[in-house]
This record gives C-alpha cells, structure tokens and sequence, in this order.
C-alpha cells in the first residue's frame, strides 16, 4: 500500500532535483560569463588588489543590513527575485557604459566591486533557498548533483566567452549573463513548488512566510556557537589561501598579456579546466563519498588534495605547474568542499540558513580576502615555493577543521531527522 506513494514522492524529489540543478546551471553561468570580465578589469583598474578588495568588503558590509531586512519581511518565495533584479540591472547598466568608454579605469573598478560583493549575495542566497527546501538525508544524496548543474552552467560559459569575446566584446556577454541569472530564480521557485506539493511534516516552508526574526539575535547566534564559527573558519582559511594564489596569478597574466580582452580569453580557457573538473569531483566524488562514507569524509578530500597540489609547487616553483595547481586548488574548493559546505547548513534553523549563513558568505568572506591581500604583502617575498609551502600548511589546519565539522553534522543530523525540522 506504501509503494505508490513512495514511488509517487521519489519522482517528485527528482523532477524537483531537475529544476534545482536547471537553477545551479543558470545561477552559475550567469556568474562565470561575468566572472573573467571581472578579473581582466581587475589588471585594468589601476588600483592594488588590496585596495580592490577593501572597497568589496566596504560594499558587501553595506549590503547586508538591506538584505536581512529583506529576509525578515520578504516571502522567502520571492527572496530570489528582490536580490536577483537589481543585480542584474546593475550589469545591464556596466554593459552600456563599457560599450561607450571601454578600458574606463573607472568602469573597471566598480565592474569588479560590483561583481566581487554582489556575486556573493546571488550565490548565497541560492544556497540558502536550496538550504530551506532540502532535508538534510535529501541534501546527502542530491547536493552534488545540484552544484554539478551549477559546474556545467560554469563549464559552457568560459567557453561562450572564449569563443566570442574577442569577436564582439563585453557587452553582449553581459547581457546574456544577467538574462541567465533571473532564469535561475524562476527555477528555484519551480523546485521549492515540487518539494512543498510532495513533502511530508511540514519540512518544506511555506513560500508565502517571510524568514523573520531579528538580525541582533542571529549575530548572538554565530558568535557563541562553535559549529557555526567552525563553518566560518573553514571559509576563512580558504580565502586566504585564495588570495595569495590571486595575487600570484595577478602577477603572472600580467606580465603575459597586454589587452583586456586577450586576458579576458586566458581567464576564461582557466575557468573552464577548472569547472570541468569542479564537474567531475560533483557529480562523481562528492556523491560516492558523502552516500558511502560521510559528509566528514567529504569535507576532508578537498584540504587533501590541494595540500597535496602545493606540496607538488613548492617542489616545482614555475608557471606551468602554479596554473595546474590553481586549477586543481580552485576545482577542489568548488566540487570537493563546497557541496558539503552547504550541507553543513541544512541541519540548522530558518534564521541562520539565510542570515548567518549570508554573513558568513559575504562580509566575513570579503574580510578573508581583505586579510589574505594585507598578509600577502609579508609573504610575498617568500617566493612561489614559500608561498605554496605555507598554503600547504594552512591545508593541515584545514583537514583538522573539516573532520570535526563533519562529526558535528552527523551529531545534530540524528538530532533533526526525527522530528523532520531543524535545530537551532
């Protein structure tokens, strides 16, 4: 009598994981057809990364007050669309203007901080709808293949880029981006509709109730829960790691390249390798490791793997081998750790899905960068080898926190599960 219905909530779940891992292509499309823009206006902006990279901390630390406020009030159905919109008429307006000035300095450093403080708002918001829809088992067996929608988005686009960009410049790029990204809202609504029709206990949120709550509270919330500062310092770690390679890569392309849209080229043929193994490590490792052994286990290859990529450099301090290494770091961090980075939020309360988990995404991501560039002026003079040495250390750090965070997901998953909502 039960196999019907069981039968009837399996397809269901999967026509919802169609629709999410439509959205993740999207989403992630939208944003890598941006994204090696951005880095050739980085070179073109006349300005240090530092500098780059406080005034993004500056405008996503501004940003968030506004969007806790829209969290609280919003329908969480229409959440999506109130960040989405104004993002990508943002863009809309950047296409226009560079196709009046081109190679504006000016133009080139607010592309970049508009791009670097309102991309992370677009993904984490996408994540934390995923976060609000998905119970934590489902999130075990369908996360990677979600992200594994949002790496072929990733895939394609660099590819469209390196086809066309030298042909007919930026802006007809960025237009077809911004059209990208609002599909993705629309095909998240159609997810949490599926989810909602064929849930059971009330897991699924009504689309219609905003989040709620007060900001004050969940910043308490984040500061005395070590699971959530466990979160926090993985991310951080990473992006200091993450800056030290930029600023490196900087260095190089650089001096490789002279015009915008060459560098625009080479960016885009890099973000292609890596999301084409980002693609693999999702659909493929992520989902044997987390199914087979523990989202613990999963956590743990990606610290692994890079640590091991930079043992590799520090050997071999060359151009050649810094690229593969960026690659395989930055595929690492995409297909191996941010899947069950993202589960790590699903066993927690409505409020913190969207506000610690956007804090944490953005203002303290932003501040990592920030740290990451003040502290790269020190090491620099480290050398390649130095540098690559010291990120491989920082990957031991990295291991230690993984495994403990896993262990903590595993320990509140059994605590939420029965009851079918999350914890605080």
């Amino acid at each position: 009598m039960n196999a019907a219905p069981s039968a009837t909530a399996g397809s269901q779940e999967r026509r919802a994981l169609l629709a999410a891992a439509a959205a993740s292509f999207c989403m992630l499309g939208g944003y890598y057809m941006l994204r090696p823009i951005r880095d050739a206006m980085a070179l073109d902006a006349g300005v240090s990364n530092f500098v780059l990279f406080s005034a993004v901390l500056a405008c996503s630390t501004l940003l968030l007050p506004l969007y806790w406020w829209l969290v609280g009030r919003t329908p969480r159905g229409r959440l999506l669309w109130f960040v989405y919109v104004p993002f990508a008429l943002m863009f809309l307006v950047l296409a226009v203007a560079l196709d009046l000035y081109p190679r504006d300095q000016k133009l080139a450093f607010a592309y970049f901080v508009v791009h670097a403080s309102g991309n992370l708002y677009v993904i984490s918001v996408f994540w934390s709808a995923m976060a609000d829809v998905w119970r934590p088992e489902l999130a075990k067996r369908f996360y990677g293949y979600v992200a594994a929608g949002g790496s072929a988005g990733a895939v394609l686009s660099p590819f469209i880029v390196t086809s066309f960009v030298e042909q007919v410049g930026h802006t007809p790029l960025i237009v077809v981006a911004c059209v990208s990204i609002l599909a993705s809202a629309a095909l998240v609504a159609t997810a949490r509709g599926i989810l909602r029709r064929c849930a059971t206990g009330g897991s699924v949120p009504d689309s219609t109730i905003p989040v709620g709550g007060r900001a004050l509270d969940d910043l308490a919330r984040l500061v005395r829960t070590p699971y959530l500062l466990g979160i926090a310092g993985i991310i951080i770690a990473g992006q200091i790691i993450g800056a030290f390679m930029y600023s490196e890569q900087g260095r190089m392309i650089a001096g490789m390249f002279s015009s915008d849209l060459e560098r625009t080229a080479f960016f885009a043929r890099l973000e292609l390798f890596v999301n084409l193994l980002a693609l693999f490590f999702q659909a493929v490792v992520v989902t044997w490791l987390t199914r087979r052994g523990s989202v613990a286990l999963s956590l743990s290859a990606m610290p692994v793997l890079i640590g091991a990529s930079f043992i590799v450099l520090a050997a071999a301090p060359v151009a050649l081998v810094f690229f593969v290494t960026q690659v395989i770091r930055r595929a690492a961090d995409y297909g191996l750790g941010k899947p069950p980075r993202e589960m790590l939020f699903t066993v927690l309360n409505p409020e913190t899905k969207f506000k610690s988990k956007s804090l944490i995404d953005t203002v303290m991501q932003r501040s990592s960068d920030v740290l990451g560039q003040w502290l790269y002026q020190f090491v620099a003079g480290l050398g390649l080898a130095g540098i690559a040495a010291l990120c491989g250390a920082l990957c031991a750090v990295l291991l230690a926190a993984a495994r403990l965070l896993g262990v903590g997901f595993e320990k509140r998953q059994r605590e939420v599960e029965p009851a079918g909502v999350s914890a605080s």
